[in-house]
């Protein structure tokens, strides 16, 4: 049977990208199908006034990241070293007194707990707060975190999950460490142009038919062939996508016990930096759950902050509607830099949550309190149909490393995969011959 490639590859984010190219490089022919008018998945761009590129979506790189670090020296892209060191701080409602949240040993229970341990299963990360012996500041400082990064209210997020998805960052130095002058987009944009003519845009997938030997993926447009189908996209959009014959129950359950995150990220593009270091490291609210700040300055003259909304907090923003926000973040940002501070040149907001392609974000979270298996269960995928994302990798989840991670696992699987196919067809050949 004629096919249109050896393997399909549906998104164009980062896990797309990085397995295309995987697969292309063990000698296969692919097919990109991205839902978007551009790459890059989770990660966008936008343009300020001034003509600077900045980040709408995923952003930051680390020393300890090795696969996105090697790509960007390939692709010889400028690197901006964030003001990061230090620590992290946390204002009160008097902006002098601050805590470390190093400080805080919620922490360390955290990474000692075992994911397996049977007495974890059922607990939410609100009901093993609950249990623990410790401050109230401490609590606070904790959740605020898990509304952060997880960007979901605690009392639906698995705790062994919590446990499960953080062990998997190991980074030594902050995650934060830097970001691409030209944005994380630049990146993508250099990782799609090694892979064109075959990357195609504006082209979402709308069902996917597999039998023993092919299968055929169906687009608005388009009716295309392969051996195998690597869907690249997040659990919550994959689950959007027809299969047939419908999958089977287990991997049906492993896609439908994700929730995708609801973050708002807000850029204040400022004339200058005229702001304190003190605050340059990152800042949180006492008593606001899953606000944080962080200074995205190129430098002296391109002066920035980066307002994070996450969580519970980002629905309750977000229904009250952009002129709020907009409100609410400056007069937080005031107060913080000083009521001398000029007001931001720009104010850029970009709310992720139920986005058409993406869901949300950071990531999508496991919410079945019973789904240790469902990870596994989607690596594993069914017959010619391939599953991959940020969320699925062994390293680095929701960071753009885990993405590329994950999309190059994903890519050598399938590959091995047809490799064996065609020396088993191969010795057949030679036996009828």
């Amino acid at each position: 049977m004629e096919r249109d490639a050896d393997v399909i590859v549906v998104g164009a984010g980062f896990t797309g990208l990085a397995a295309a190219q995987t697969l292309v490089d063990r000698g296969l022919s692919v097919v990109v199908l991205e839902a978007r008018a551009e790459v890059g998945g989770r990660v966008r761009s936008f343009e300020t006034s001034d003509g600077t590129r900045r980040d709408a979506g995923g952003q930051f790189i680390c020393d300890d990241m090795p696969e996105v670090m090697a790509l960007v020296r390939e692709a010889r892209l400028e690197i901006v070293e964030s003001r990061w060191k230090g620590t992290a701080k946390t204002v009160s409602a008097t902006p002098s007194r601050r805590a470390s949240h190093r400080d805080n040993p919620l922490y360390a229970r955290m990474e000692a707990a075992d994911p397996a341990d049977p007495a974890l299963a059922g607990l939410s990360i609100a009901d093993w707060l609950d249990e623990q012996d410790a401050t109230e500041e401490a609590k606070r400082e904790f959740l605020s975190m898990v509304h952060g990064l997880w960007c979901l209210p605690a009392d639906i997020i698995p705790f062994w999950y919590l446990v499960d998805s953080d062990r998997r960052n190991t980074a030594e130095v902050s995650e934060l460490q830097y970001f691409l002058k030209d944005s994380a987009a630049s990146l993508a944009d250099a990782m799609a142009a090694r892979l064109r003519p075959h990357v195609f845009p504006s082209t979402p997938v709308a069902s996917i038919h597999r039998d023993e030997h092919h299968v055929v993926v169906e687009t608005a447009k388009w009716q295309l062939t392969a051996r195998h189908v690597l869907v690249a996209v997040p659990p919550v959009r994959a689950r959007d996508i027809i299969q047939h014959p419908p999958l089977p129950e287990p991997l049906a359950r492993a896609l439908g016990c994700w929730r995708s995150g609801a973050v708002i990220k807000i850029l204040l593009r400022y004339s200058e930096r005229f702001w304190s270091p003190s605050v340059s490291s990152g800042v949180s609210w006492e008593g606001v759950s899953g606000l944080y700040a962080f200074d995205v300055s190129q430098d002296a003259e391109h002066a920035a902050f980066v307002v994070f909304v996450g969580g519970p907090l980002a629905l309750d923003w977000r229904v009250r509607g952009a002129a709020f926000i907009e409100r609410t973040v400056r007069e937080r940002m005031g107060a913080l830099l000083g009521t001398e501070a000029p007001e931001p040149v720009e104010f850029i907001l970009h709310d992720w949550t139920d986005d058409r392609w993406s869901a949300g974000g950071y990531s999508d979270v496991i919410v079945d309190f019973a789904a240790h298996d469902a990870e596994t269960l989607l690596r594993q995928g069914v017959g010619r149909v391939a599953f991959a994302s940020s969320e699925l990798s062994p390293a680095f989840p929701t960071y753009i490393e885990g993405a590329i991670v994950a999309g190059r696992l994903a890519a050598e699987r399938i590959a091995d995969a047809l490799a064996i196919e065609d020396k088993e067809s191969g010795g057949r050949l030679k036996q009828a011959n």
